[in-house]
């Protein structure tokens, strides 16, 4: 996974810069950690054979939390150093994850990270309304951007609707940035479903209902 951003900050830069917005021990960024290099991921936090990380430095990784602008993920390695797990901690009242800088701030100042979605081909198996099935609603949420690599964004919700705006299922998109999900006897009419379906990334800003910092996406796919 490729990290949004490397830097190296000091205890105080992050305090300052934290202000106000700074929250107890056990919801903050990095700032409890002193000064260190950071890296952001939005595939959810890294693992896999060859990377190891400095069990020293716990919150060396952190990762973006696309159902909810005011929590990240911090990445812990397990006791062999080789794997990493999730732990899942809040901003204080206000704040949100400022991906950029890889700790927590006023929400107002947190810029959105824009985002691509984009959809496959789904089947209808059968033009029985009683009997109808859609297989394979799928769409990939990337993180959108002119240069670098289209980051997968990991755990995003997905509601695929028809084209009279029914919901057929909802999914959650895994480390490549895919969802998918099957529709079991839709309560839509076969010509609403064959005319082709949409998939729908609300952003992460429902929580406080103003601030997205993963911008919503939305992309029509075919039903065949």
């Amino acid at each position: 996974m490729t990290p949004i951003a490397r830097w190296a900050t000091t205890a105080a830069a992050v305090v300052a810069s934290l202000g106000a917005f700074a929250a107890p021990a056990s919801a903050v960024g990095p700032d409890q950690y002193g000064g260190y290099d950071t890296e952001v991921y939005t595939a959810g936090c890294q693992s896999g054979a060859g990377h190891v990380v400095d069990r020293h430095r716990p919150a060396d990784h952190l990762a973006i939390d696309a159902g909810n602008a005011a929590a990240f993920y911090r990445c812990k390695p397990t006791a062999g150093g080789a794997m990493e797990q999730q732990e899942r901690v809040h901003c204080a009242p206000g704040a949100s994850f400022d991906w950029t800088r890889g700790l927590c701030g006023p929400a107002r100042t947190v810029p959105e990270m824009g985002t691509k979605l984009t959809a496959g081909r789904a089947e209808l198996s059968s033009p029985s309304v009683s009997a109808a099935k859609v297989t394979g609603l799928n769409a990939t949420l990337v993180r959108d951007r002119d240069n670098g690599p289209q980051d997968a964004i990991w755990n995003a919700t997905i509601t695929f609707k028809d084209g009279a705006g029914k919901v057929l299922c909802v999914a959650r998109t895994d480390t490549a940035g895919r969802a998918s999900c099957d529709a079991e006897r839709p309560q839509s009419a076969v010509g609403a479903v064959l005319g082709g379906y949409t998939a729908e990334y609300a952003g992460n800003g429902s929580v406080n209902g103003k601030f997205n910092t993963v911008a919503p996406a939305t992309a029509r796919g075919a039903v065949l």
